[in-house]
């Protein structure tokens, strides 16, 4: 066959023969070009209108590209690939904004959908991109055109395609997301360093219909060239299927309107000195985002915010409206140093990204949880430490999401300060000369109102402090007792946990902690906080902290 592009498979009288198939880039190399010049006319070779060909990058070389140097692939081509993994580094940042962009041929338009027959369903497969720890100004890898983020103006139509086996390290932004994609699948694709970047939402954009993103490794957010800035996964707009990924000292933040499913997920801070750590964020009027068995791995590192975090809302603005933040039996370890309960008394000049209490997830938003939550390990600081303080229509309290006062948003149940004084709670009788105080409490019934708390496990933390002390002896302690009763108010369970109070530490504020599984058809649940034994004092139950996981 016979082209006029420009081949070393010269035939004769400046005719060129056209490969049928693979064309190899060494090819090009005739001993005098740069990697730069012949990688590039391999590439205009393969990605003629006229072409078919695929290009083929021998493995384990590397090639060293001038800051003059980007490729346009097109998935309507032959594409690249590599058998192993081909190295590409830049000796500066792409002075055209990006090292390698997968596009169509095909402008936007009503029928682009009958255009992307003509894919080749793989356009990428084999490459790392960049060097680590070299951060380079520009996007690594950017996926589609237009002539911006938040216009359709010039956009070419990218779909059907799977991108499989790239690395990208260290672009300010590692991977960009233009208008006009949608349908296509990054598989075992890595990134290290920058940002994920999509399109904000504004009227009229169309994207981001299911792309997948299947076993990818995205990790460590430098800070980037242009901003100074952490690198972050922005999920701004668009649909986003994810399975089986992992998030390494690396925040995700969803968006605008974006919908974000993801399934098995991995979250973890490996070597991480930092502080104020945030894996997921959710913080769209209209963004809805699943974790469906997310793996969450907290290192025995000091983290002083909450991990995850869902926007609250207000009257106005039901924030998120989708729905917020879904958790579907989530697995995690709370190691011996993430304390997000210290957040709020650090001394140490930082604003952590904490609300101060103590939880999984902060903010105040839509969080929903199912299956329960498999936890490792409870009681590393003898706190336990639950999902979130508001589980819609999973939580005893606020089912339906009407209380925005904030004083019923909670998961937790708060008494503050409640008082067993000798003088006027605690009835002493005479009896033989000896004094008998009796049990004193306060007590508080709750109704279940959601059928998901059944064979669920709870979990309260008792905080008090002791005063006035007139009488006491080695008889004398503390309770705190929580029965269940079915709908006949017959009871089905009681945990009760005693502690015995120790002259030494009397003064000292301390807390105790009882664990227990809801039994089934429980209806009502009572919690009784108690002191007993023949002596005299006040006692201050200063929180006592309920958690249903």
């Amino acid at each position: 066959m016979v082209t006029t592009e420009h081949t070393p498979l010269s035939l004769n009288d400046s005719l060129y023969l056209k490969a049928i198939g693979d064309v190899f880039v060494e090819d090009f190399n005739d001993g005098d070009l740069s990697q730069s010049e012949y990688v590039q006319l391999a590439n205009k070779y393969c990605m003629a209108a006229s072409s078919r060909n695929r290009l083929v990058f021998d493995a384990n070389v590397v090639y060293e590209f001038s800051s003059n140097t980007s490729f346009d692939i097109f998935v309507e081509s032959g594409g690249w690939y590599c058998s192993s993994t081909c190295k590409l580094h830049w000796k500066s940042a792409p002075k055209a904004g990006y090292a390698i962009k997968i596009l169509g041929r095909f402008k936007y338009g009503h029928h682009y959908a009958s255009l992307v027959n003509n894919s080749n369903y793989r356009p990428l497969e084999g490459f790392n991109l960049g060097s680590y720890n070299n951060m380079l100004a520009g996007i690594g890898l950017c996926i589609g055109h237009s002539e911006s983020l938040r216009s359709m103006n010039g956009a070419a139509v990218t779909s059907k395609f799977s991108i499989e086996r790239v690395s990208v390290l260290d672009f300010d932004d590692v991977v960009t997301f233009y208008p006009g994609v949608w349908a296509c699948e990054l598989r075992q694709v890595n990134t290290m360093g920058g940002s994920w970047q999509t399109p904000s939402y504004f009227n009229g954009i169309d994207f981001g219909e299911s792309i997948k993103l299947t076993n990818c490794f995205i990790a460590d957010n430098h800070r980037r060239v242009v901003d100074n800035e952490l690198g972050k996964v922005n999920f701004n707009t668009g649909e986003f299927i994810i399975y089986g990924s992992s998030f390494n000292n690396m925040r995700v933040v969803v968006n605008g309107d974006a919908v974000v499913k993801m399934n098995c997920p991995h979250f973890e801070n490996p070597q991480s000195t930092a502080k104020n750590k945030r894996f997921l964020e959710v913080i769209g009027s209209h963004a809805y985002c699943v974790l469906d068995k997310p793996q969450i791995v907290i290192r025995d590192t000091p983290i002083y915010s909450n991990l995850f975090y869902c926007k609250a809302g207000s009257s106005q603005n039901k924030h998120p409206y989708a729905g917020g933040l879904v958790f579907i039996s989530p697995s995690y370890n709370a190691a011996p140093n993430y304390r997000p309960d210290l957040a709020a008394y650090q001394n140490d000049g930082v604003e952590y990204e904490s609300d101060g209490y103590l939880e999984l997830v902060g903010g105040g938003g839509r969080v929903y949880l199912e299956g329960g939550a498999h936890i490792n390990s409870l009681y590393y600081t003898f706190r336990a430490i639950p999902i979130a303080r508001n589980l819609v229509g999973r939580s005893i309290q606020n089912t339906d999401f009407k209380d925005i006062t904030g004083s019923q948003t909670n998961s937790w149940v708060y008494w503050n300060s409640a008082q067993i004084k000798d003088s006027h709670l605690v009835n002493v009788d005479e009896y033989e000369g000896v004094s008998i105080v009796n049990t004193a409490n306060v007590e508080q019934k709750l109704q279940q109102r959601s059928s998901c708390v059944q064979n669920s496990m709870l979990m309260a933390s008792i905080r008090y402090r002791i005063e006035n002390i007139k009488q006491l002896d080695s008889e004398s302690g503390l309770a705190i007792s929580i029965s269940f009763s079915d709908v006949k108010g017959t009871q089905l369970k009681e945990n009760i946990n005693r502690k015995s109070l120790i002259k030494s530490e009397i003064s000292v504020a301390d807390e105790f902690n009882v664990l227990g599984l809801i039994p089934h058809n429980a209806n009502t649940m009572e919690i009784s906080l108690n002191n007993y034994g023949n002596s005299q004092f006040t006692v201050i139950w200063e929180k006592a902290l309920l958690n249903m996981i």
